[in-house]
């Protein structure tokens, strides 16, 4: 019955987490998107949408002005967002996905709101079938992922970005780590001497890596296999994360 209630309204959003609004676009529900953040900035034709601030900072009396039906929010990190939005009045709806499978349930659950059921089936079925395209690897490399460089940071098992390069064939030598974000011991890192090194964020330079010191004996760096990648298409827990896995299992191909 709910859902079907949901078929029937046409509910309207501004959408402050920018891999929900790329799932908008991917259901073809852009039109009740009545506002985006500053950093929805995908796909092309985000930029025709009205903005109303950043993640943590957004403009409450724009968003009040459009009168929403729901504020699309993320959490833990936008905590004091919920909390603003709570004392306004407006109705928010959270998604902090932190795996493939939850990547997927917020899809179905987002085609559920905006009366796109059968979309929504349309595109997870899609989507799971990309991971049949992965080549199998002979061996498993070990893999080490940095999210920035001052402090290092890096990532876990529990983290959807640690899956993607788990599920394109390699290991990450953090995966066993309690917290799903971290700053790690660069001792460690050395010891467990990755094949190779993925740095995702903006301004990374293979060259300062290569250069830290004792990092010039890590196999990734002797066999020259660090890579600057989108840091939008890695760390946002979206429909794109799914090539992500492809592009990642593709360069790890190249270990022997």
């Amino acid at each position: 019955m709910k859902l079907l209630l949901c078929a029937l309204i046409s509910f309207k959003f501004v959408s402050l987490n920018p891999s929900v609004t790329e799932t908008f676009f991917l259901l073809g529900a852009q039109d009740s998107l009545l506002a985006l953040s500053y950093y929805c900035n995908y796909p092309k034709e985000t930029e025709t949408k009205p903005k109303v601030g950043d993640l943590l900072n957004p403009d409450y009396e724009k968003i009040l002005a459009l009168k929403p039906d729901f504020v699309i929010i993320s959490l833990p990190m936008q905590k004091q967002v919920q909390r603003n939005l709570e004392k306004l009045g407006i109705l928010w709806v959270a998604f902090n996905p932190e795996s493939v499978e939850e990547i997927l349930h917020m899809i179905d659950s987002l085609a559920v709101l905006t009366g796109r059921g059968e979309r929504g089936r349309q595109v997870t079925d899609s989507l799971t079938q990309i991971l049949s395209k992965l080549k199998p690897l002979k061996n498993k490399p070990k893999v080490y992922i940095e999210l920035s460089e001052n402090p290092i940071y890096t990532v876990s098992r529990r983290s959807f970005i640690s899956e993607v390069f788990e599920y394109a064939g390699g290991i990450n030598i953090f995966s066993e780590q309690g917290q799903a974000y971290f700053v790690p011991n660069q001792e460690k890192i050395l010891e467990k001497n990755p094949d190779f090194i993925f740095l995702l964020y903006p301004g990374a330079d293979k060259k300062r890596v290569e250069k830290r010191l004792g990092w010039e004996n890590v196999n990734a760096v002797k066999m020259n296999r660090i890579y600057t990648l989108d840091a939008d298409l890695y760390t946002r827990p979206g429909p794109r994360i799914f090539e992500a896995v492809l592009k990642a299992n593709y360069l790890l191909q190249s270990c022997p």
